[in-house]
């Protein structure tokens, strides 16, 4: 497989027109802007050769280790059988630490006080995927986004908090705990959050697919969230994905309103983004 590396630190309003995601797979890096400063970020890519600028485009949040170039790896073969580019930011543990700024987007501070929409990690989502994607040319408006495990963590929150709204399709692998639709301090619930609810009933509609890992069953994995509200939403992560689906579909039925997600389990897999992944592929593209 080709293997590039691109050193390109981009500005997030101006990437220059000679930048450009060759095939093969890299890394580049990409401005973003938080506050008043720019910081590059990591982006690890891969890009089929036959991949067009109007292709589609899949976003994939890495795990707990921050390890993105590995999830960019076991993404490459599935993207050329695709045809689609897969970019994997990097929330680096230096930039982002801990579980606040990474699972929980820095919804809270230290004392579990509302911290300002301005500075919640999504939004550096948002700016980093923006300039990943104007890097490779990409036309397409939206883009497909799969999570797995501490990424799944992410991407359910800030599909809750935000919507989503240039995800085409979500993808929420393995999480090892959920934020419910219910009035509990955060992270249980989105008591003390800017959660809206209009932004709610509208993400109740999406095209989500809540993926399990039928073997992800082990109660003492090491990476397994222990707080007493994560412990009461079951023993392992296959039985709390299910404890969360069934807790989104009450909370869209009291509201009335229309719940358009779905839980694909994949046999024999644990807790393996490689598994989940090959299985996510099969439901978004029919392969």
């Amino acid at each position: 497989m080709m293997r590039v590396v691109l050193a390109v630190v981009a500005m997030l309003l101006g990437f220059p027109a000679s930048a450009h995601l060759p095939p093969g797979s890299g890394r580049i890096e990409v401005a973003e802007a938080a506050g008043a400063t720019r910081e590059a970020m990591p982006v690890w890519f891969h890009r089929p050769a036959g991949w067009d600028e109007d292709g589609r485009v899949v976003v994939v949040m890495h795990g707990l280790n921050r390890d993105a170039s590995r999830y960019r790896d076991e993404w490459a073969a599935l993207a050329e059988a695709g045809g689609f580019l897969v970019l994997v930011p990097e929330f680096s543990a230096s930039k982002f630490p801990g579980t606040r700024w990474y699972n929980f987007g820095n919804l809270v501070d230290e004392e579990g006080r509302a911290t300002a929409p301005e500075s919640w990690s999504f939004h550096a989502f948002d700016r980093v995927v923006a300039a990943a994607m104007e890097a490779a040319h990409a036309t397409r408006p939206g883009f497909i986004l799969y999570g797995h495990s501490a990424g799944a963590q992410f991407v359910h929150r800030y599909l809750l908090l935000t919507g989503a709204k240039k995800a085409e399709s979500i993808v929420i692998a393995n999480a090892g705990s959920y934020t419910l639709a219910i009035d509990r301090p955060f992270p249980e619930g989105l008591g003390g959050t800017a959660a809206d609810p209009a932004t709610l009933r509208a993400v109740f509609a999406r095209p989500v697919i809540l993926q399990l890992g039928e073997a992800d069953t082990d109660p003492q994995h090491s990476s397994l969230p222990r707080q007493d509200w994560a412990v009461a939403q079951g023993g392992h992560r296959f039985a709390r994905g299910w404890f969360f689906f069934d807790a989104m579909r009450r909370a869209a039925a009291a509201q009335g309103t229309a719940f358009n997600w779905r839980v694909a389990t994949v046999p024999g897999v644990g807790h393996s983004n490689a598994g989940m992944a090959a299985h996510a592929t099969s439901h978004l593209f029919g392969r």
